[in-house]
Formats: structure tokens, C-alpha cells, sequence
């Protein structure tokens, strides 16, 4: 029997900056049908390879060679700016990360995928709306038509995604790259875009170059793995094979260092523990938790929810009633101090709502919210420090022209924590050191760090008030999954040396079952149900948290 040809082949492709080697010498093949994916943490090369492979960085100054580079019967180190244009749309299809950047704000999503189709098909206006309506049916977006006249910000996430598959995937061609297309999306949603993804693999017959940091959400999806590690690539297996036997220190630390469903560790194990293979790692026992547990809820609350509400206006009419729409319906809760209490739900649910409240960045509708006994709204400033936010997308809560050392002592400037020039610098360096990060990154900017470092910045930030209480919305999400596991026991060492209490919110509800006590559940701004951490997961009684425990990925 003939052996298949590869329909992507790529043998020793280098690709290099001005100063350092970001890719060496890379080579595998991709063949018919098959699903690869491509593993390894932010700097890998996950994504230089596949933009290289797709001709995007012919404009950068990086510099990209290869002994040779096929797709299908092209060479693609030969292509012109045309041929790579066309073979974009016929031959290759992509799927980014972010598809909020990827969609033209200014132009309904309708015709930014018939742009594609026009290109490349000689049917009449007609015709090309009806292909397009379809391919939306078929990604599973509900009302076509609405979404043929929409603008991407009238989209949630998960739609926007689709759109963007449905973009890709309407020329039919040979081989589909997706560039983690699901990091920043609810279980939910990610388990459906997988889903989608290989079901049209299935029905056109395509390959797809899967690339992700996280091998747990990869191993039911694809048919082999390949971990790159530095610019490397350190193994190349059958999935079942890797999963099985992983060869590598760094690939055992990827695999293990997201937080078990069956375990509670007093730490999550990272990619140096076994590197220095380190293989026992202590567990809570139950009992020493219950114990725990008895302490921290004989305490008065440090937080408490009374029937929260907040709605906003969609219609603003002198003489006809106004329409509203609810995105939290009378939330109550209590959080004690130093307890971690989770919050987890789908994207649009009012998590993010309830934690600008919390902070007099929105006011309710109705209800209350009291900080050790007392409404936000009338304490003063010594009280009000006292509550701080940690945002998601440590970037963009960065000023991109102020350096690490000034975007930490604003906040001692403001609250005239430390007035004192030298005495600011010396408290600065020791919140820096407290999660982790030396003084010499105090002069660097936002942009000369690493995701992880960023996030320790913004948390390093967050402490210089000295606060009781941390509200953490989605504070590691989009962090590799060796990152998140720094960060994750990074929070659990200041919560016991700062005695901090958290409001930690997130859509993983494995993350959130590892860091709470207690975790509350949202659906469509309701509480559908509140209990211990592992109780919960172990056994849901809402419809809606089975379901998100059902989705979430599992190695």
C-alpha cells in the first residue's frame, strides 16, 4: 500500500531576530486528515511557526529560512506576494487568538467573509450571501441573518470565534491553522468551537495545525502532539503515546502542573520541580480542611452582598416606558475574612459587573454592599484602599509609558502611603520582591516582560495599599499554564503571610476549585448555587454547573 504524502512538509526552518535564535531547525509533516498539535509555553515558537508557514512575516525584520517548506504541490519559500494571496485563500485557512483584532471593527461581519468568497469564486453577489449564511449555520450561529448585519462588537467571544471559522473555512481549504482559538473563552464555549473544529475537519477532509499551551485541552482533540520547548522541538508522539509516556522533564511539568480534579496539593507542582524530578508532592487532607473551614465561618464577614442588582438603560424615551437589560438579579452573599471565595459562570453572567461594584466603579441598581459592617459608599479613604482589583489582561492595566518601579509607587503617591522619595523607591523593591520579581526590573517598561512578570507587577501593585481584600476577575486565564501555576501559588503564600481574603473570579472552574473554599456559581446574572469547593464539583445539583464541569477538558 502507497504511503501518504505529507500535505505540509517542513524541514529545518531557522528563523532568527537581530540578536538571537528564536527557531532552530525545525522539521515534521502534516498529513491528510490529520489533527497535529503544537504544545509549549508563550516564546516556544508555537506561533512564529505557524505565521511563517502562512507567509505573514516576509514584511518583519526577522530572518526566515528554511531547507524547504511544501504545501500540497507549492514550494512556500518561492511564493510571490500574489501567489501567497491566493494560496491564503484557497489552500490555507487561519484562525487567531484574539478575533476581536482580527475582524474589521468598522465593517459588518456578512461581508468580511464575502470578501474572501469574491476573491476567489465568480458567483454573483446572490449566490455568495447564500454560501456565506450557510457556512454560518454551520459553525452553529444562531440567527444567520442578524449576524450577517452585525458589527464584531455586537458579538459575544465565542461568536466572534465562529465568525472568524466560518471566514476561514469557506473556500474549504486543505489545511486549517488555529492559533489558540479558544484561551480566552468559557469552558463552555471552548468545548463547542473544539467540537465544530473537528467536525468540519471530518466533512471537508482537511488537516488542521492545532497550537496551545494547554496539553489537557489537547488530548481528546488532536491525533499527535509536538511539545517545543525554547524554539525547539522535544518530542513528537502519537497523543495517546505522549499522554501515556512523556519523555521530557518540561513536557511531565505541563502535563501536571494544572490543578488535579482528584487531588487538593498544598502547592501546584512547576516545570523546575521536575526538572529536578521531584515526584511527591504533599497533598490537604480533608479533615485538616473541615478544620479549617470550622475557624474561618465562626468569624463576622469582612464582605457582605444584599440583594445586589444592576441594570442599564437600552433605550432612553421621554413619554415610552425604557427597556433594561438585568445582568445581575439579586446576588446576597458573604465572604469572611481570610477565605478564598470562588465565582465562576460563563462570559456575560455579571461577574465582572459585581467586581466593579465592589470597588465604586459602577453603582447598583439596588441592594447594598457592606465592607466590615459598613456601606462602600460611606467609607473613607483608609477603608476604601483597603479593597483592591486585579485585572485580567495585565497589559492593558500597565500605562505602556511608565516604568515598573512608577506604575507601583502611584498608588503610594495617591494614598500618601510613603512620602518620602528614597523610602518610596525601598517600598516599591520590596513589594516587587515579595511576588517575586528582583529590583533590577524596576526601570523596565510594561512590553520587557513576560506575561507571568506582568501579572506579578499588577498583584505587586494591588498590595502596595495594604489591602484586606483582593478581588482577582480573571487574574490568570490567559497565562501558560507553568505560569498560571507560579502565579496560583504565588497568591496562596501572600494570602497566608498578608492574611488576605479573595474574591477569586474565573469560567475554570478547576483553577477556582483549587483556590476556594467556597464557590458560587452564575448563570445569566442569577446565583444557581453556592457550596464547599469540593462538595460542589464532586457533586452538582444545578443543571448549569454540571454542565460546566462536563466541559471542562480532562486529561
Amino acid at each position: 500500500m502507497k504511503a501518504k504524502s505529507p500535505i505540509l512538509f517542513i524541514d529545518g526552518l531557522t528563523i532568527n531576530s537581530e540578536d538571537s535564535m528564536l527557531l532552530e531547525g525545525l522539521s515534521f509533516s502534516v498529513f491528510p486528515n490529520e489533527i497535529i498539535a503544537i504544545v509549549g509555553e508563550s516564546g516556544s515558537g508555537k506561533s512564529l511557526t505557524a505565521l511563517s508557514i502562512a507567509g505573514l512575516l516576509s514584511d518583519s525584520k526577522l530572518k526566515v529560512s528554511s531547507k524547504k517548506m511544501r504545501l500540497g504541490k507549492h514550494d512556500l519559500s518561492a511564493l510571490s506576494a500574489k501567489d501567497w494571496e491566493e494560496i491564503r485563500g484557497k489552500n490555507l485557512g487561519m484562525v487567531f487568538q484574539e478575533p476581536q483584532s482580527s475582524l474589521n471593527p468598522s465593517m459588518r461581519c456578512g461581508p468580511q467573509v464575502m470578501e474572501r468568497l469574491q476573491k476567489f469564486k465568480n458567483d454573483d453577489k446572490y449566490t455568495n450571501k447564500i454560501r456565506v449564511l450557510l457556512s454560518f449555520e454551520q459553525v452553529q450561529l444562531p440567527d444567520p441573518e442578524r449576524i450577517f448585519r452585525a458589527y464584531p462588537h455586537e458579538l459575544s467571544g465565542g461568536q466572534k470565534q465562529r465568525v472568524m471559522i466560518a471566514m476561514a473555512l469557506i473556500c474549504n481549504p486543505q489545511l486549517l491553522i488555529a492559533d489558540e482559538p479558544t484561551t480566552a473563552l468559557d469552558v463552555t464555549v471552548q468545548k463547542e468551537i473544539l467540537s465544530l473544529l473537528k467536525a468540519k475537519q471530518k466533512t471537508n477532509k482537511m488537516s488542521i495545525l492545532f497550537i496551545s499551551h494547554d496539553l489537557s485541552l489537547v488530548a481528546k482533540f488532536a491525533d499527535r502532539v509536538m511539545v517545543m520547548h525554547r524554539g525547539e522541538l522535544i518530542e513528537n508522539e502519537k497523543t495517546a503515546t505522549l499522554f501515556k509516556n512523556p519523555r521530557s522533564a518540561y513536557t511531565r511539568g505541563l502535563l501536571f502542573a494544572r490543578p488535579q480534579s482528584n487531588k487538593r496539593l498544598e502547592r501546584l507542582p512547576v516545570i523546575a520541580d521536575f526538572a529536578l524530578f521531584k515526584k511527591n508532592f504533599k497533598s490537604i487532607s480533608p479533615a485538616s480542611r473541615k478544620k479549617r473551614h470550622k475557624l474561618l465561618y465562626s468569624q463576622s464577614p469582612i464582605l457582605e452582598v444584599k440583594g445586589f442588582s444592576k441594570e442599564y438603560p437600552l433605550t432612553r424615551n421621554w413619554f415610552k416606558e425604557n427597556k433594561t437589560l438585568k445582568v445581575v438579579k439579586n446576588l446576597s452573599f458573604k465572604l469572611y475574612p481570610g477565605e478564598t471565595l470562588g465565582l465562576v459562570g460563563e462570559s456575560g453572567c455579571g461577574k465582572s459587573t459585581l467586581s466593579r461594584a465592589l470597588i465604586n466603579l459602577d453603582i447598583p441598581t439596588s441592594g447594598e454592599i457592606l465592607y466590615q459592617g459598613r456601606g462602600i459608599n460611606g467609607l473613607d479613604r483608609l477603608k476604601k484602599r483597603e479593597i483592591q482589583l486585579v485585572f485580567q489582561d495585565p497589559l492593558a492595566a500597565l500605562h505602556p509609558l511608565k516604568t515598573v518601579g512608577d506604575a507601583i509607587s502611584e498608588p503610594l503617591e495617591i494614598h500618601r502611603l510613603v512620602n518620602d522619595k528614597k523610602e518610596r523607591r525601598e517600598r516599591v523593591v520590596e513589594l516587587l520582591e515579595q511576588v517575586g520579581i528582583n529590583a533590577g526590573f524596576y526601570n523596565r517598561y510594561p512590553h520587557e516582560l513576560s506575561g507571568g512578570q506582568r501579572q506579578r507587577v499588577v498583584i505587586a501593585r494591588a498590595l502596595a495599599t495594604q489591602p484586606r481584600l483582593l478581588i482577582l476577575d480573571e487574574a490568570v486565564a490567559a497565562l501558560d499554564i507553568s505560569v498560571q501555576a507560579q502565579v496560583l501559588n504565588l497568591l496562596n503564600d501572600l494570602k497566608k503571610q498578608l492574611q488576605l481574603s479573595y474574591l477569586f473570579i474565573s469560567h475554570d472552574l478547576n483553577v477556582v476549585k483549587y483556590m476556594a473554599d467556597r464557590i458560587m456559581v452564575m448563570e445569566k446574572g442569577t446565583l444557581v448555587e453556592e457550596g464547599e469547593a469540593d462538595a460542589l464539583y464532586d457533586h452538582p445539583k444545578n443543571v448549569y454547573t454540571q454542565k460546566l464541569i462536563a466541559a471542562l477538558p480532562r486529561i
